[in-house]
C-alpha cells in the first residue's frame, strides 16, 4: 500500500553494473545462485523478496538487509562454513559480506531470469514479451491478495517487462564450477 510490489525473486548488481532479478519458485536456486554470485563479489539486495518500486521511468527493487538463507544442499554445493542458524527456516543465513560480496539496498533491473534447478548443464532461453509478463504474474502474490492494488501491481509487473531483457535459467552443476558463466550466457 505504498507503492511496493512483492515478487518472489533475488537481486543482484554484477561487476559490470547490470541489475538482476532472479524470480521463481522456492527450491529453484534463487538463495544458492545468490551466495554464489556474491562468493565472485557480486552487489546482492535480496535473495528472496524483491518490492518493486516505480522511480521514474524505470522499476527499481528495493532490497532488506536480510541473510542469505540457504538449505543443507546449498551449503554443500558452496562449501560454505559459518553462518548464522536460522532456526524457524532450517536453514542457515549468510550476509553478502560474509561470502565476499556486498549489500544493496535497491537494484534496477537490466536482466530477468526465471529460474530452475536442472540435471543438465547451465543454460538460458530468451522469452516473449508475454510469457515474461505471464511468469512475473505466476510469482507476484499481491495480485491476489490485493484486488483492490491489482491494477497498480499489474501496471509496474508491465513496466518491469518492457524495461529488461528475460531468460528462462536452467541451473546445472557446471554453474559452481565455472561461476562467471552467467556472464558468459548473457552478454
Amino acid at each position: 500500500r505504498l507503492g511496493w510490489h512483492y515478487v518472489h525473486a533475488a537481486a543482484a548488481i554484477d561487476p559490470a553494473g547490470r541489475g538482476w532479478l532472479f524470480a521463481g519458485a522456492p527450491r529453484s536456486g534463487k538463495s544458492t545462485t545468490s551466495a554464489l554470485l556474491a562468493t565472485c563479489g557480486w552487489s546482492l539486495a535480496t535473495d528472496d523478496m524483491a518490492f518493486l518500486v516505480a522511480a521514474g521511468d524505470r522499476v527499481r527493487v528495493a532490497g532488506a538487509y536480510e541473510p542469505i538463507a540457504l538449505r543443507d544442499g546449498g551449503l554443500r554445493l558452496l562449501e560454505a562454513t559459518g553462518g548464522k542458524e536460522l532456526a524457524a527456516r532450517q536453514k542457515m543465513g549468510f550476509t553478502p559480506e560474509q561470502l565476499g560480496g556486498r549489500w544493496v539496498p535497491t537494484v534496477t533491473p537490466d536482466l530477468l531470469m526465471f529460474s530452475e534447478i536442472h540435471s543438465g548443464p547451465t543454460s538460458v532461453e530468451p522469452l516473449a514479451p508475454r510469457a515474461v509478463l505471464a511468469q512475473l504474474v505466476r510469482w507476484s502474490g499481491w495480485v491476489l491478495v490485493e484486488p483492490d492494488l491489482a491494477q497498480a501491481h499489474l501496471d509496474l509487473l508491465g513496466a518491469l517487462a518492457s524495461q529488461v531483457r528475460a531468460f528462462r535459467l536452467r541451473l546445472g552443476q557446471d554453474i559452481f564450477e565455472r561461476p562467471d558463466l552467467l556472464g558468459e550466457l548473457i552478454p
